[in-house]
């Protein structure tokens, strides 16, 4: 992969110049680590139940201390759990629900004095949900239709079943447990269509396509839709957005951005969608706007301390991360992450390597950084950030190398994805 993958053809020169069935959701034992699971809106009732066990023998904090209460739905949280008798009356109890709601305000852009992370606030491994890197590039040129899971309790990573359409600068996201792959590159022409994987099935399914056929954009969700940002073809770059209603499987144009952005970031975050930096068909982009979907606007926001193309957007802690990329020549290791609370921009430990087309994600606490191009050879390589000890470390490698893959972390298990082997678009070397 080059920068140029993320900039139209025709600017080149201008550059070179310038959930788990109720049945299962409570378990008679533990985790390995004490805590008892269960899946908060079928097993409530029974839950209940065994908690006035621990409430009439004075040990209900104790147990309550095993739930991870912060990461129970909102509404959920202060629907049913807050009105129980039995949680209103123990004052501990008391305190961990002002921490699961401190966790929410935080998470939606409020300051909270002092607020701390806590292992209630990590989601368990089995539960977290299945990483997928799909579609890219390599260095045989064409692009992928394979997909690679991520197993977190095994630390591995395997071959799911393929896309109906090879993908290169693919847009993925997974929303409401299934994992969607929209536009791209198929090596021969720009891709306008869209496919979707489901779990259940292990089958990609064709959906609408978008209005406009593209590559290099990046997909947001808030409140439902699935928001397609940018992107690029040979002769330009974009500023169009489009939202994709799923249960009616149609797209619609939504106020375009301030800027055309190819190769461009993006992630919802708090009530926004965020666009950040991209390639405006001459340079690179330090700029960010987010999206505003109540009132249909697009608005400027602090800028990045680099200009990058082709890189990696993800969430973590109520923070924005912004990783690798490219500047208008050469692939970036360096990461930033942006506090909407403080409206600021600070760098954090660097990657291992620099990495331009990286897809990103984040699942268990850390943000996972997937393949791309070093400005020598296409990556296998993986590393995560882990934000408490402001360290990127490696963490294995997927099959394939590859670059301008999307990555997404999907809430199924991993037992349900169907593993193919290796797959039929192998690649022997990583040049």
């Amino acid at each position: 992969m080059a920068p140029g993958d993320v900039v139209p053809d025709h600017a080149k020169q201008l550059k070179s110049k310038e959930k788990r069935p109720a049945s299962r959701a409570l378990k008679s034992e533990c985790e390995p680590d004490g805590s008892f699971v269960f899946e908060a809106h079928e097993a409530w009732k029974d839950f209940h139940n065994s908690l006035r066990h621990f409430y009439e023998v004075g040990e209900l904090c104790d147990v309550t201390l095993k739930v991870r209460l912060p990461l129970l739905p909102v509404e959920f949280l202060t629907g049913t759990v807050a009105k129980d008798e039995m949680i209103k009356g123990n004052l501990s109890c008391r305190d961990l629900m002002d921490e699961a709601r401190n966790y929410h305000l935080h998470l939606n852009n409020k300051v909270v004095p002092d607020f701390e992370y806590s292992v209630r606030t990590i989601p368990r491994k089995h539960t977290a949900g299945v990483l997928f890197c799909v579609g890219g590039r390599g260095g045989s040129g064409d692009p992928f239709r394979s997909i690679e899971c991520y197993s977190i309790t095994k630390n591995s990573w395997f071959f799911g079943p393929e896309m109906n359409s090879r993908r290169r600068h693919v847009g993925v996201i997974s929303v409401g447990g299934k994992v969607y792959a929209v536009g791209g590159h198929d090596g021969n022409e720009h891709l306008g269509n869209m496919e979707m994987f489901d779990p259940f099935t292990n089958k990609w399914m064709m959906k609408a396509s978008m209005n406009t056929k593209r590559r290099g954009i990046a997909l947001a969700a808030l409140g439902g839709p699935i928001y397609a940002i940018g992107g690029l073809d040979d002769n330009s770059c974009f500023n169009d957005v489009e939202r994709y209603d799923i249960e009616s499987d149609c797209w619609s144009a939504v106020a375009p951005m301030n800027t055309p952005r190819g190769g461009v970031g993006s992630v919802a975050l708090g009530n926004f969608v965020y666009a950040v930096g991209g390639n405006d068909g001459v340079a690179s982009l330090s700029s960010v706007e987010r999206f505003n979907p109540h009132l249909n606007k697009w608005t400027e926001v602090c800028e990045m301390g680099q200009r990058r193309a082709g890189n990696g957007v993800s969430k973590l802690n109520g923070c924005l991360y912004v990783v690798g990329g490219f500047d208008d020549n050469s692939p970036l290791s360096s990461v930033e992450r942006f506090d909407p609370r403080m409206h600021r921009w600070e760098y954090v430990s660097e990657l291992t390597t620099p990495r331009g087309g990286v897809g990103v994600a984040t699942v268990m606490g850390r943000v996972f950084a997937v393949g791309g191009h070093n400005g020598n050879i296409y990556l296998n390589t993986v590393e995560a950030f882990e934000p408490r000890m402001n360290r990127w470390e490696l963490v294995g490698s997927v099959s394939h190398c590859r670059a301008g893959a999307g990555v997404a972390v999907c809430s199924s298990h991993v037992s349900q994805i169907r593993d193919v082997g290796q797959g039929s678009s192998n690649v022997v070397n990583c040049m």
